[in-house]
C-alpha cells in the first residue's frame, strides 16, 4: 500500500527528530555528526528550523561561563588594560570584549553564534 505525502513527511519529521536529538547528545559539531552519519548537513539544519529545534540543550553541553575570583590589584588592572578579552566559538567566530561586559549578555551572544 502506497504511503500518502503527509504520512511520508510525518516520517521523515520522526527521523530527523531522532538525528536532532542523537547530534546534541553527541557533543558533535553539526558538520561531523553528520560527515559520521552520511548526512546532508543543509539537510539538518533545514530540519532543525523546521521542527523548532534549539541548541540550547546542545550548547549547554560544552558551553559553561564560570566566575573566575580575581585579587583586588588584578581587577584595577583589568579596568585600565588596552588589550580585550577574546573569545572563541568554534572555528567561525572571535568575540573580543573590552571594558566592562554583562556575563549573561555574553552568554547569550555565544549560544546565538553556535546555533548559526
Amino acid at each position: 500500500m502506497a504511503t500518502s505525502a503527509a504520512e511520508g513527511c510525518s516520517e521523515k519529521a520522526a527521523c530527523w527528530t531522532e538525528h536532532i536529538a542523537a547530534w546534541h547528545k553527541s557533543g558533535l559539531s553539526q558538520g561531523a555528526y553528520c560527515r559520521r552519519h552520511g548526512l546532508s548537513q543543509s539537510s539538518l539544519s533545514y530540519w532543525r528550523k523546521r521542527l523548532g529545534a534549539t541548541d540550547d540543550v546542545g550548547v549547554a553541553s560544552f558551553v559553561t561561563i564560570v566566575p573566575v575570583p580575581l585579587l583586588a590589584s588584578a581587577q584595577a588592572d583589568m579596568a585600565t588594560a588596552s588589550e580585550p578579552l577574546l573569545v572563541h566559538v568554534g572555528d567561525g567566530f572571535r568575540i573580543e570584549i573590552r571594558g566592562d561586559f554583562a556575563a549573561p549578555v555574553l552568554e547569550k551572544l555565544v549560544r546565538t553564534l553556535t546555533r548559526l
